[in-house]
């Protein structure tokens, strides 16, 4: 997938609800209120946190680029398709953002790092300066080749043989592959600069970036499922083990206490739409949310009903026709799982 490939596949789901830059903050991974939400809302959850670093300008200039082309119309307010662009395939990716949030990048450096190290011990080579300088993966690292006995050249063989194996048998392309492998560093060898692997590629940084992510989660799937024992060890807080954020998670212990929101907003000293950003949230992530303790049945069925005849969930465009529901029951309402409708 390439970078505009990327910002289409989200903006085709949105198109005409949301702004020209909210694929811009889902890609780079915020977690505001808005931007959850809009993963449930829309199923966005693979392009989520992709690309952690993009820069805006970089975004600005791929933006202009689809307007050029005539994929975009000039909308001030939203992001507006053309019917060039809403016939356009999206092209299959084995992205899964919501479930890595950028830590395939942690896993790619404790990696080479590890490849680095294990390159060198194989030549007998007792020092280099190390391709990764954060001190916290270097102590990880450290730690991890110690548990493996990492000087018992049988095990340098059995790391590169899971390697190979995991990644030949990883269902990414050969493209995909090879940026994962120019990218490390070994002995003699130095790994390719973003601006070289995309000049070589005929590609653009970002579209290198992107793959790069791609091939990261590819593999990384097919380690979890052949269950290799020493790459697996490399993905230690790597894969997020619950959907809901780090702040939604203490909400929620908080509300399954029994306490309401303002409460919950007291003692947590945020603002009580921080809390309703959370339970819409928990709302989204679980198929059971009960919301009758925020709204009516009836209102409940009513907000989908509108957003249903509008083709919309555009929070504004549904309370101007129900102008008693809150911003908060809404969007409530449209995050509840469809086994609740």
């Amino acid at each position: 997938m390439l970078f505009s490939e990327l910002i289409l596949a989200i903006m085709k789901p949105v198109n005409r609800q949301r702004t020209i830059s909210s694929p811009y903050h889902l890609i780079k991974g915020k977690k505001s209120g808005q931007t959850i939400q809009d993963i449930g809302y829309f199923g966005l959850y693979p392009y989520f946190g992709v690309l952690p670093k993009l820069d805006k300008k970089a975004y600005d200039h791929v933006v202009q680029s689809l307007f050029s082309q005539g994929y975009l119309r000039a909308n001030e307010q939203v992001i507006e398709l053309t019917e060039k662009a809403l016939n356009a395939n999206v092209a299959d990716s084995p992205l899964n953002g919501w479930k890595y949030r950028g830590n395939e990048n942690l896993f790619f450096n404790r990696l080479s790092l590890i490849v680095q190290t294990l390159s060198h011990v194989s030549q007998s080579v007792k020092t280099f300066d190390p391709i990764v300088n954060n001190e916290d993966i270097q102590i990880w690292v450290k730690n991890y080749l110690q548990q493996i006995h990492f000087r018992d050249l049988a095990i340098v063989q059995a790391f590169k043989k899971e390697l190979i194996t995991t990644l030949t048998d990883s269902n990414i392309s050969e493209t995909h592959k090879l940026i994962i492998t120019e990218r490390l560093t070994g002995f003699g060898l130095s790994g390719l600069t973003w601006q070289q692997m995309a000049t070589s590629k005929k590609l653009t940084v970002l579209d290198v970036q992107l793959m790069m992510a791609e091939a990261l989660h590819g593999w990384m799937a097919e380690i979890e499922k052949s269950k290799s024992p020493l790459l697996l060890g490399l993905m230690e807080g790597v894969i997020q083990q619950s959907s809901l954020t780090a702040t939604a998670q203490r909400t929620e212990k908080l509300f399954e206490r029994g306490f309401s929101l303002e409460q919950i907003a007291s003692l947590r000293q945020l603002k009580t739409s921080t809390i309703e950003d959370h339970v819409v949230e928990l709302a989204m992530n679980d198929p059971y949310f009960n919301f009758q303790s925020f709204m009516s049945q009836e209102l409940y069925k009513a907000i989908i009903s509108e957003s249903r005849r509008q083709q919309s969930k555009r929070l504004r465009d549904i309370k101007e026709h129900l102008p008693d529901a809150s911003y908060f029951q809404i969007r409530l309402a449209l995050s509840i799982k469809e086994e609740n409708q």
